[in-house]
C-alpha cells in the first residue's frame, strides 16, 4: 500500500537553491494550466500552497499564493506570499505579466477590432483569456499607449 503524503513531503519534489533563486518543481506540471500540483490526504492543490503553509505556519483560508518572481513553477517560500485575488490582479497589471511587447499588443488589439474572440486570440498568443481581456480594456501600460 503506497504511503500517503504529508504536507512537508512537497519539499522532496523541489530543487531547493538559494533564497534569491527560484526553487523549481521537479514533478509533473499540469498541462492545462502549467502549474505544479501535490496531493495530501486526497486533496490536490498547487504545490506552492503547501510550501507557503508549511513555511509560514498559516493556512491558506481562501487566499491566493502570489509569486514575486512571476514563475508559476517556482516553489521558493522566499518568492511567495499570501494575497487576495485583487492583489494578484493588481500585480498582473503593475508588472504587465502577460509579457507581450507593444507590437504584439497592437496586433492583438487589431484582431479584437476585427471581431476575433478573446479566447481565440489568447490561444494564438499562448496567454490567458484574462490577459487578452486586460489588453482589450486597456488595463496594461502597453495597451494604454495604443489608445487613440
Amino acid at each position: 500500500m503506497p504511503r500517503k503524503n504529508a504536507p512537508h513531503d512537497v519539499f522532496k519534489h523541489i530543487d531547493m537553491r538559494g533564497n534569491d533563486d527560484c526553487w523549481e518543481w521537479k514533478g509533473k506540471i499540469n498541462a492545462k494550466d502549467n502549474r505544479p500540483y501535490f496531493t495530501v490526504d486526497g486533496k490536490r492543490r498547487p504545490s506552492y500552497a503547501y510550501v507557503l503553509e508549511t513555511y509560514t505556519g498559516e493556512e491558506q483560508n481562501g487566499r491566493q499564493v502570489l509569486h514575486s518572481c512571476d514563475n508559476t513553477t517556482c516553489c521558493s517560500p522566499h518568492h511567495l506570499r499570501w494575497g487576495t485575488h485583487q492583489d494578484n490582479m493588481d500585480d498582473m497589471k503593475e508588472r504587465e505579466r502577460h509579457g507581450l511587447n507593444r507590437t504584439v499588443v497592437r496586433a492583438i488589439l487589431k484582431l479584437l477590432e476585427d471581431g476575433r474572440s478573446h479566447k481565440s486570440v489568447a490561444q494564438l498568443y499562448g496567454v490567458s483569456r484574462e490577459a487578452i481581456t486586460a489588453i482589450h480594456n486597456r488595463r496594461t501600460t502597453a495597451a494604454r499607449a495604443e489608445k487613440d
